[in-house]
């Protein structure tokens, strides 16, 4: 009962986002890892401070090493406009492991009937169209329905724990409209939910495809068991292409740890490319043209086990054969990496030896 939207890059889901919070009529909920300041997050931070004056009851949540740079003024704006803000976990070096934990997840809710998720975050690298090394290539996804209540309550996960309040009531959780024909499930956790679904759900979509997957992951650091499973997901003939971003990728060690995999990957049948244009910070899956995986959550063992995540799940044909043409074109503006060519583009063996050292937290 689903509808899902696909919106590519900053001027295709900027305008309905903004679009939709100045329309809210009763709640907004709204939680990302980075809130930096730039124009797109100033005229954001206006919006939600005038639904706030006009009784729109606004809730924020914002990494607070994701958003350190989100700016004095804009925060002073919304929180003496009355929108109730907080930053999920302040580093303390007393308590590691939290302060290893982000949110990352991607949540934007108005009045419980619309949900925005995807990869991107607010920042002057998100405008625009991935139209110069400036701007970014990202897609985020629109969807109504019934599912969006699963969006309000993972929402609610991170309140409740950083206010002991929960947010109840018809006003988030309103009687579920179906205005589509989508099935589609939301999945959320964090290091302290030991079912480890969102790293569940990668794994069984690789180990289940029997055609094909796609994917385009800008942080694409498969661990052990992902290496093994797409391994032998090439040996039983699944077709395996993946996109990756190139030297413009704004984490380094990411890529120094995912180029150590790649020479097993091609001699396997994998076809690698690497996007040229800008840097790639998309998050998609699609296996067997049917099953597509969309959301926050990257390839890589940060999203699994150490970061707080929330992915969108769609059982679509129609909807997966959007995101192949999505792929499609992006492949367009890729150079596909060889056996032949793969020593043109690894970084210097020191870096890749260093990489491995860290992998486990990229």
């Amino acid at each position: 009962g689903n509808s899902v939207r696909t919106l590519p890059n900053g001027d295709a889901f900027f305008p309905p986002m903004l679009k939709a919070v100045k329309n809210a009529k009763h709640t907004i909920t709204f939680e990302t890892f980075a809130f930096v300041d730039a124009p797109v997050t100033r005229e954001f931070s206006d919006a939600l401070a005038a639904k706030a004056r006009q009784g729109v009851s606004v809730h924020m949540i914002l990494d607070k090493v994701g958003s350190r740079k989100a700016g004095k003024d804009n925060i002073k704006l919304l929180r003496e406009s009355g929108v109730a803000l907080h930053f999920f976990h302040p580093v303390n070096y007393f308590f590691p492991q939290r302060s290893n934990n982000r949110t990352h997840r991607k949540i934007l809710v108005i009045d419980g009937q619309t949900a925005f998720t995807g990869g991107a975050g607010f920042a002057h690298a998100w405008s625009g169209n991935a139209h110069s090394p400036k701007h970014w290539r990202d897609t985020q996804y629109e969807i109504r329905g019934p599912a969006v209540a699963l969006f309000q309550k993972s929402f609610n996960e991170n309140w409740q724990e950083l206010t002991g309040t929960q947010l109840q009531g018809p006003s988030y959780f309103p009687s579920p409209a179906y205005p589509g024909t989508d099935r589609v499930q939301v999945l959320s956790d964090g290091p302290f939910d030991d079912t480890q679904s969102i790293a569940h759900s990668f794994l069984a979509a690789i180990n289940g495809a029997r055609e094909s997957l796609l994917m385009e992951q800008s942080y694409f650091v498969p661990n052990s068991d992902f290496r093994q499973a797409l391994l032998r997901a090439a040996a039983r003939g699944v077709k395996i292409e993946v996109l990756v971003p190139n030297h413009l990728v704004d984490s380094k060690p990411t890529r120094y740890a995912s180029q150590n995999h790649w020479s097993s990957f091609l001699k396997s049948g994998i076809r690698i490319y690497q996007y040229e244009p800008t840097m790639m910070h998309c998050k998609l899956l699609v296996a067997d043209g049917r099953l597509s995986i969309v959301g926050s959550a990257n390839l890589d063992n940060r999203s699994f086990f150490i970061n707080d995540e929330i992915n969108l799940h769609v059982d679509s044909p129609a909807f997966a054969r959007d995101q192949t043409l999505m792929f499609r074109r992006d492949l367009r503006e890729a150079r596909e990496i060889t056996l032949q060519n793969l020593p043109d583009v690894l970084a210097p063996a020191y870096k890749r030896f260093f990489a491995r050292f860290i992998e486990m937290q990229l």
